[in-house]
Formats: C-alpha cells, structure tokens, sequence
C-alpha cells in the first residue's frame, strides 16, 4: 500500500533531480528538559537532531492554514519531508541560516510531512 509519506519522499526526490535547487537538505535540532541537577539548581539540556528535506513555500495561503497563528513579515512556509516529528521551538538549519519554527502541521497525519512555519 503506498502511502502518503512515500509519495511525498519519492516526489520530492524527482523534483530536486530535475531542479537542483528546488529541494534543500535540512537538519532540525530539538531541545528538551533533561533531569535536574542538585547541585547547579538547574536542568539538563538534550539536543536531539534529524536531517531531512525542505521547500520554501511561497504562496499567500499561509495565514488560513494556520488560523492559530499571526504571520510576522520575516516568518516563512517550509514544506519538511523526512522528520519523524515537527516541533514548535526547534531549530531547522539550511544552508547556513537558522530558523525557528513558529507553527507546525502534520499534513494527512504522514507522519514525516510537515509545513511548518520558521523564522
């Protein structure tokens, strides 16, 4: 049975064979509270990381997609294909430029397909 996360990895691997530029790779560092420590009087940060695929959206759709959220003028729309979850506050680094994400979006529940909104 295919699913919604194997056409959208098989897609997007054809787009960028055919368009260099079009799909960027991309690593996402999530941070979380780890145990507390005693004696400092504070918590351990864990930095968990994952790579997967990018696509800047840039379509005026934005703000009905995400009727929670207020888009700021330096927010951007990414389309992320391989992560195994999306989290508002992580880091998505591409290229050399990091965004945090704002908003995030399951899309069909793939589980590996996201828009995510980043600044």
């Amino acid at each position: 049975m295919t699913t919604v996360a194997a056409i959208a990895a098989l897609a997007l691997t054809r787009v960028s064979a055919k368009i260099t530029d079009a799909v960027a790779t991309a690593t996402m560092t999530i941070p979380t509270q780890g145990a507390y420590d005693v004696t400092t009087g504070t918590y351990a940060l864990i930095l968990a990381t994952q790579t997967g695929r990018a696509v800047f959206c840039n379509i005026t759709a934005g703000p009905d997609m995400f009727p929670d959220y207020t888009f700021g003028p330096r927010d951007e729309l990414l389309l992320l294909e391989g992560f195994t979850g999306v989290t508002e506050g992580a880091v998505l680094t591409i290229g050399s430029t990091d965004r945090t994400v704002r908003a995030t979006q399951d899309l069909m529940g793939a589980g590996t397909l996201f828009y995510a909104v980043a600044r």
